[in-house]
This record gives structure tokens, sequence and C-alpha cells, in this order.
């Protein structure tokens, strides 16, 4: 049985663009990251996703420790996908053991929406 036109409109409708914050574990070898990478990409795809942006930020000092991790490889992943699929990316995000933390956020997440002004103290 196939989508009717009107199933189609329904389902652009459905989805958004997210961002993906990523730390990796520090103890592999840049090769290692870089498959790690391309694995999460894609993932990204395999859920009918479009990547828009991958960024390496870098090497950097955790807080805190983490999973017995006290520093991590930063990555950005910017990209669209059926909103009905980002609980499957957030599984996969949480069983991949090369992944410390990560957070997932939609675009009305990202963009800050309307601010309620601060009440008017009287003197």
């Amino acid at each position: 049985m196939g989508m009717t036109e009107q199933d189609r409109g329904t389902d652009q409708l459905a989805s958004r663009d997210y961002e993906a914050l990523v730390i990796f574990k520090s103890g592999g070898t840049e090769q290692e990251l870089a498959k790690q990478i391309a694995q999460l990409e894609e993932q990204i795809k395999k859920v009918g996703g479009r990547l828009e942006r991958s960024q390496q930020m870098g090497r950097r000092r955790l807080a805190f420790r983490i999973a017995r991790q006290m520093e991590g490889h930063y990555h950005l992943l910017r990209f669209h996908a059926p909103t009905r699929q980002v609980e499957a990316l957030d599984r996969l995000f949480r069983l991949n053991e090369a992944i410390v933390r990560f957070l997932l956020l939609s675009e009305e997440e990202l963009s800050p929406g309307p601010r309620t002004p601060d009440p008017v103290r009287s003197a």
C-alpha cells in the first residue's frame, strides 16, 4: 500500500531540524574517531535524515569525570530528520559505547522562544 499525496505532505510536516552535541571517549586514534563520526552520520541518513553540518570541536577537558573519562572529543551534528525517527536515533546514540554523553535538541529547543517580561516591582 503506497503513500497518498496527503500522507507525503503530512510526513514532510513531521520533520524538523535538530542539533546533536556528542562527546566521544578520548582514548582512540583520529582514524577511530573519524570512523565513529561516519557511523553516526550514516545512522542519521538511515532513518531518513539529511545531514546539514558535521563539525569537530576538538578534544576538551570535562568538568567532571564521566564513565572514567576526564577528556572527550566534542562533535556537533546539525541535521533534518523525521520527528518519528528521532527516538530511534536517541536510542542508537545511547547504545553507542564510544559516546560518553550527548545532547539532542530540536529546532524549537535551540531558538529562544518569546520571553515573558519580568514583573515590575513597585517601590
